[in-house]
């Protein structure tokens, strides 16, 4: 088939998954050229190649069983997919449930320590996702004597931000022992990130670490601002910066402060400050300050935070995934 076909107008799917079946499909004929004839290539390939003829043809993207229009995760998750939901079978549907429960799983198996080997901070967090799987991230990884930290956001939901949110641990799990300087640090991140993902996907996020003197340094990639409990007095540490995953060469600017003994670092995702009511009413960070205004032990702040949220929410259903990380410096 010839890959430069001409793309059928589908308004519901990204143009960037035709781009994705088209690299998917050139790199399993060089693969199948190297080894000669594999059954697995040649079934990838046809299914590629049937995928592409129905972008061809302007019906990628709807079931084949109901024509409605196919989930449009699952598309990104998976562009070979050829049935929604609902016209799965049986087996199909307990196949599907059965991968959500062991990506939850190892998810819950990537979510930091609070026990970190140091004898300076403290940490605690809080992590929710909306439903089996989470898009945010929340990281501890201790280095060298001093405590990296690490929250973000994927852009959108479900099983494919789940994904994009392992990417993002391995990558800092790898970049982290190498010592480089955390701007430094953010601009290697976002070229991978930039060079693993489709041009719609995005993280935000702030990375940084503290030292035993209480010196922070960090960047903030488009993510809400992190808030310092000092005295019971809240202080806003700003944002700012694009967010990893849009521009391959973005640089980034590190910011500094200090906590003295006692002060509290907190870093969240918006789905604490956009969790929603039932008139549609947000939550906010004027909210959220209350909440944790008085805290400084790491487990107390968000313990509160999170019962204010829920108390605010009430019986609406969670509307986005939501993580607090609070940490303290003992000084």
């Amino acid at each position: 088939m010839d890959t430069q076909m001409k793309l059928a107008p589908v308004p519901h799917v990204d143009s960037m998954l035709y781009d994705q079946l088209s690299d998917r499909r050139e790199r399993l004929q060089t693969a199948n050229a190297q080894v000669g004839y594999n059954a697995d290539f040649a079934r990838l390939l046809s299914e590629v190649d049937a995928a592409l003829m129905r972008f061809e043809k302007g019906i990628y993207g709807f079931c084949e069983e109901c024509h409605d229009p196919i989930e449009p995760e699952r598309l990104i998750a998976d562009p070979l997919v050829r049935v929604c939901l609902g016209d799965l079978t049986t087996k199909q549907r307990q196949s599907l449930e059965d991968d959500l429960e062991l990506a939850a799983t190892i998810q819950n198996g990537l979510l930091p320590k609070t026990d970190i080997a140091s004898g300076f901070a403290e940490v605690d967090f809080v992590y929710q996702p909306a439903g089996i799987v989470s898009g945010d991230y929340v990281d501890v990884i201790p280095h060298d004597g001093e405590v990296y930290f690490i929250l973000g956001d994927v852009s959108g939901k479900g099983m494919a931000a789940s994904l994009l949110m392992s990417n993002l641990h391995a990558m800092f799990h790898s970049l982290v022992p190498i010592g480089l300087p955390i701007h430094e640090l953010m601009a290697r991140a976002n070229h991978m990130f930039c060079e693993s993902t489709m041009a719609n996907q995005y993280a935000t996020l702030i990375a940084g670490k503290i030292s035993e003197t209480g010196e922070i340094e960090f960047c903030n990639a488009g993510h809400m601002p992190p808030l310092i409990i000092k005295n019971g007095e809240i202080t806003e540490l700003g944002s700012g910066g694009l967010p990893l995953g849009l521009f391959c060469d973005s640089g980034f600017s590190a910011t500094c402060a200090k906590l003295e003994t006692s002060e509290t670092l907190l870093l969240y995702t918006d789905g604490v400050t956009e969790a929603n009511d039932h008139s549609e009413a947000e939550f906010g960070i004027d909210r959220l300050k209350a909440a944790i205004s008085g805290s400084s032990e790491p487990g107390e702040v968000v313990r509160k935070a999170l019962g204010a949220i829920e108390g605010f929410r009430g019986t609406a259903a969670k509307n986005d995934d939501l993580t607090l990380m609070a940490l303290k410096f003992i000084g």
